[in-house]
């Protein structure tokens, strides 16, 4: 039995063949009949090709540091696998970063071949010889079995793209740039910078990462944000857009942004360092169609296109040195300035009321992180746990910032207290040597007798002081006649039908677990408000994030998720109109209908904007669509 061709090669066979048919009318005559006879035979041509797999990278054995190698699984003699081949574990040296798929169809000698190229992008971010092991995949009802590959990566070797105009090369070549495309590591690049390379255990300092281009640039995104190891970290990136300027380095001219800035403050002494960030920047190069297009001065906007270019920052080496011995105790923690001060909200307050005693801890270091102040009370105060407060800021090459700890104090005695000295020490690198912040004491007269109530007024309101003696509930007692039947009583009735509310009860929920198994519809109808409101949930979390297109994409998906599980319809390739016209068909109020097609072409257009957008945009956009879900909701329902 001959094994009919895909559809995909018939028409990719006729497609070439239409080439031909081109030329003048005679020879479109003598063509035709050729191509019906090819075609024909296309099922005997290709059911003779056996299926085959085989690796190789692009573009090539050898890639710099920070470039994009793409790891090719080619298939020969199908067009389809059965499943997605399971990829080996490159994490070692390598940051996973896309996929995508490419197949051809050829035609040589009479006979026609078809190949399926799967293409697996990767950023290489270790130097040294690795090796790609076997890739097993599912093809042709057989299990293929790659070779194992090897790959060099270099900082010595050039950073080239892996394919050229942004697409993937062909099997088994290595493609090269389109005219004007390639981007050297002199025209992208970022860089880490530091303000100090060495410090003491707890001194804050900040790093910068910095894109420089001569190319240009249209958007670009991060493929690796590495955790710093042994710090605290604080992200102080300026809000909003990068601010691009222009900057001269190694006599070149640059544009260039600041894209992260990051407080960092070692938690132990030794040697560390800071990883590399990756990032992959999209550039706008020319296609080369036309020579003559720059020798006549046309615009060259539509003889240019966008071309993937992937960097990575040069890794940072930090060394920490130790605090010297002889810590003052209670030690804050604190490398740089500290200033201490106490104040109470008044100096005189009666027995048993609440006073509050404020400490305020400002200064250079990393404030945030310095603990709670030890108070020495006398034996009759009662205090509580404080209210803490802190606002933290860059400050030059460290932080600066301030933190408040409210206390609240109440006196059980009268008398002429004192609030002692509250003291904290901290290192101060200027110096090279210990201090001690401390507050001057404060005096509090405590007027009137003394109260033993069983309780006192604070700030959170009532609170119970003593627990020891429990008052008598006095009250007139509750009566019932003897002798009374139990079946004249509610609770024997109550409990007596009990066991058959408890049966309904099970019946019920066994017959809905049926219907939710049994009935797509119904199940995807009960679980459409849950979903959507899930789906609503993460697109909140993305809005505080810088990650606008994610943000609009989840919000475009919980819409039209919930009205294909509504509806019952397919929600992949549910197009906008179709949506539309189905919910008329529902009888759904038009201006209803028109305001999601608006919601959704909004959401289609910010997904493809340049990254960065309007906090209180993405705000009110998600409650204008929250609003819109619950409307149509209702009225699908």
């Amino acid at each position: 039995m001959v094994r009919m061709p895909p559809l995909a090669v018939v028409r990719e066979s006729v497609r070439t063949l239409g080439v031909a048919l081109e030329g003048s009318r005679p020879m479109r005559r003598s063509v035709a009949p050729l191509a019906v006879a090819l075609v024909l035979a296309l099922p005997g041509l290709t059911a003779a090709q056996d299926v085959r797999a085989r690796a190789y990278v692009t573009p090539g054995t050898t890639v710099g540091v920070g470039s994009v190698f793409v790891v090719n699984v080619e298939i020969a003699g199908t067009q389809s696998v059965t499943e997605e081949p399971q990829l080996p574990d490159l994490s070692g040296f390598a940051q996973y970063l896309g996929s995508s798929t490419q197949s051809s169809v050829q035609m040589a000698g009479g006979r026609t071949s078809v190949t399926l190229v799967l293409q697996y992008r990767y950023q290489a971010l270790s130097e040294g010889t690795f090796s790609i092991p076997a890739i097993r995949v599912a093809a042709g009802g057989q299990t293929l079995v790659t070779e194992p590959l090897s790959l060099t990566v270099s900082t010595s070797a050039p950073r080239a793209n892996p394919t050229a105009r942004g697409q993937p090369g062909q099997p088994g070549q290595q493609s090269q740039p389109a005219a004007g495309s390639a981007v050297g590591p002199d025209d992208l690049f970022v860089t880490a910078t530091t303000s100090r390379t060495s410090v003491l255990d707890g001194e804050p300092f900040v790093v910068e990462y910095r894109i420089w281009t001569r190319v240009d640039v249209t958007s670009f995104g991060f493929t690796r944000i590495p955790e710093p190891q042994g710090f605290w970290v604080e992200d102080i990136t300026p809000e909003g857009q990068p601010q691009v300027e222009q900057r001269t380095r190694a006599g070149q001219q640059y544009a260039t942004a600041l894209i992260r800035r990051l407080a960092l403050v070692p938690t132990g002494s030794g040697q560390r360092t800071i990883d590399p960030i990756g990032l992959e920047a999209q550039v706008r190069v020319r296609r080369g169609l036309d020579p003559f297009e720059e020798f006549f001065g046309r615009s060259s906007l539509f003889g240019t296109t966008t071309a993937p270019a992937t960097v990575l920052s040069n890794p940072l080496t930090i060394t920490v040195q130790p605090l010297p011995a002889g810590r003052p105790q209670p030690f804050s923690g604190v490398v740089g300035r500290l200033e201490a001060r106490a104040e109470l909200d008044r100096d005189s307050v009666d027995a048993n009321e609440a006073v509050t005693l404020t400490v305020r801890l400002s200064g250079d270091g990393n404030i945030g992180a310095v603990p709670e102040p030890a108070i020495e009370l006398p034996s009759d105060f009662e205090v509580f746990p404080p209210e803490v407060s802190q606002a933290v800021r860059p400050s030059g090459s460290g932080l600066s910032g301030q933190k408040t700890f409210e206390y609240v104090l109440i006196p059980r005695a009268p008398g002429r207290r004192e609030i002692p000295s509250i003291r904290m020490g901290y290192y101060d690198p200027g110096a090279s040597a210990y201090r001690v912040a401390a507050t001057a004491p404060l005096p509090l007269t405590v007027t009137g007798a003394v109260v033993d109530g069983p309780a006192a007024l604070t700030r959170g309101g009532v609170a119970e002081l003593r627990q020891d003696i429990r008052f008598i509930h006095l009250g007139s007692a509750t009566l019932r006649p003897a002798g009374r039947a139990l079946f004249a009583q509610t609770t024997f009735w109550l409990f007596l039908f009990l066991p058959l509310v408890t049966l309904g009860g099970a019946f019920a929920l066994r017959r809905h677990q049926d219907l939710l198994e049994g009935d797509v519809a119904y199940a995807r109808g009960r679980r459409a408000t849950r979903v959507a409101r899930k789906r609503l949930a993460e697109a909140k979390r993305l809005a505080a994030s810088d990650d606008s297109r994610a943000f609009y994409a989840e919000v475009a998906r919980a819409l039209r998720g919930l009205v294909a599980d509504r509806l019952n319809v397919a929600e992949a390739g549910l197009l906008t109109d179709e949506l539309g016209q189905t919910l008329r068909d529902r009888d759904v109020a038009g201006e209803m209908v028109t305001e999601l097609s608006d919601c959704l072409g909004h959401c289609d257009r910010q997904r493809f904007a340049p990254p960065g957008s309007d906090p209180q945009e993405k705000a009110r956009f998600l409650e204008r669509a929250g609003d819109l879900m619950t409307a149509l909701d209702r009225a699908i329902r």
